[in-house]
């Protein structure tokens, strides 16, 4: 009778406590971010509660999965990417489970330049007060952010290896901090394919969620800062973008010569209003990834290469960013490695691409959330999960990036 009465007990409190959290509630949609003219996907576009730093992306084809907590009904849920008109709608408009939410941004019209607006224009000294105002228009205190992250492996143009992981990331941009920021998983996945070639073993970075996490908010970027900035020449595009409502200059940078170690061929987004950096985007010359892979064995790139036949192809990279209370912070960063492996008459082409967004940055006390002591989980050892199958409930109330067609692709050959 007694473990009769337990166990209605235990059912009563489960029922319980499943009815107290669906009624605490989230609104779940699911749809696709498309150009309102061309009805073409808009990749990497931002959707979220802009007032309270909650929101996720959409992938590379504009497929998007959203959670927001009912208690943001009358908040507005904005999307926004560069180059468009924001677009705004109340949260209590969507109705939660719908699988079939289309969002059409309207392009915003660039402002068109001229020859001799470009000519007078001083594109270093916007870059340069750019730079120098990243004190002011980012945090200056420590933060805390749970974010996704994706890294992916594919051979040719299949997907042979997927890690995915919900994290938590300590930043801390204040002078003397130890740097590198930390970050603890908090719930990841591999999907390994059976079809992955030899050649791309030990092609991958173990680090790669320390790299895609970094921004401005805990120092310039390298290539830029100090002496670097004078190895680079810039220019103004012939338009200039709008972004969340606002004016931003599109400013292209080139090495001054073939001297220039690293050398990278990039843009820089600048907001009008503030002179926040709200985009950097680069793709690494020639030259530059000669020196990365090969002159500099000790480097993680190099010793991805070691001394096989392998020649990179592409190395690029690009990091948004988005306001919130007055201050600009990490919306996403992803970092992409094309490499061809050769043997013999045959040609493989390895591509790894990581991509981190921040899902929900709140300020931190500055105590330590992630214990110093704690070693980060490398990305080899995410767990393979049981079923082998995609699905939204894994990752409970955290956003993530919903894998595109192809990636879901690597579950008809997965190791067993």
């Amino acid at each position: 009778m007694l473990k009769l009465l337990s166990k209605l007990v235990l059912v009563f409190f489960s029922l319980f406590f499943s009815v107290t959290a669906s009624g605490q509630g989230y609104v779940i949609i699911t749809g696709k971010i498309i150009d309102k003219t061309t009805r073409r996907p808009i990749p990497y576009a931002h959707i979220g509660l802009m007032t309270k730093a909650l929101g996720t992306i959409a992938n590379e084809q504009g497929e998007f999965y959203y959670r927001f907590p009912k208690v943001a009904l009358d908040d507005d849920v904005t999307v926004a990417h560069l180059g468009y008109k924001n677009l705004a709608r109340k949260g209590a408009e969507f109705v939660s489970g719908d699988k079939d939410v289309l969002l059409e941004l309207e392009t915003a019209q660039p402002v068109v330049v001229d020859s001799a607006y470009i000519k007078g224009f001083d594109a270093r000294g916007w870059v340069t007060a750019a730079l120098g105002k990243v004190p002011k228009n980012y945090t200056e205190t420590p933060i805390m952010m749970t974010g996704f992250y994706q890294e992916t492996l594919q051979q040719d143009e299949a997907y042979v290896d997927i890690r995915e992981a919900v994290l938590k990331v300590e930043k801390d941009p204040r002078p003397k901090t130890e740097f590198p920021e930390k970050y603890r998983m908090l719930r990841g996945r591999r999907f390994q394919s059976t079809t992955r070639n030899k050649a791309l073993d030990d092609y991958e970075f173990p680090s790669g969620p320390a790299i895609v996490t970094r921004s401005l908010e805990t120092g310039l970027p390298e290539y830029l800062s100090g002496s670097n900035l004078a190895d680079y020449r810039f220019q103004l595009d012939d338009s200039i973008a709008f972004y969340n409502n606002n004016d931003v200059y599109q400013i292209h940078f080139r090495p001054v010569g073939p001297q220039v170690k690293g050398a990278r061929n990039g843009v820089i987004c600048i907001n009008k209003a503030d002179s926040a950096i709200v985009r950097i985007a680069y793709d690494f010359t020639p030259e530059g990834m000669d020196e990365v892979f090969k002159g500099s064995m000790k480097s993680a790139m190099g010793k991805m290469l070691g001394k096989k036949r392998r020649e990179a192809k592409r190395v690029s990279s690009f990091t948004n960013y988005l306001p919130f209370n007055g201050k600009w912070y990490l919306q996403d960063s992803q970092l992409l490695i094309q490499t061809d492996f050769m043997d013999k008459s045959d040609t493989l082409t390895g591509t790894i691409k990581l991509h981190f967004v921040a899902n929900d940055i709140l300020k931190s006390n500055g105590k330590a959330v992630v214990p110093p002591a704690e070693v980060p989980l490398d990305t080899a050892q995410f767990p393979s999960p049981k079923v082998p199958k995609y699905d939204e409930v894994y990752w409970s109330n955290f956003n993530h990036i919903i894998p595109s067609a192809g990636m879901r692709g690597i579950l008809e050959t997965l190791v067993k």
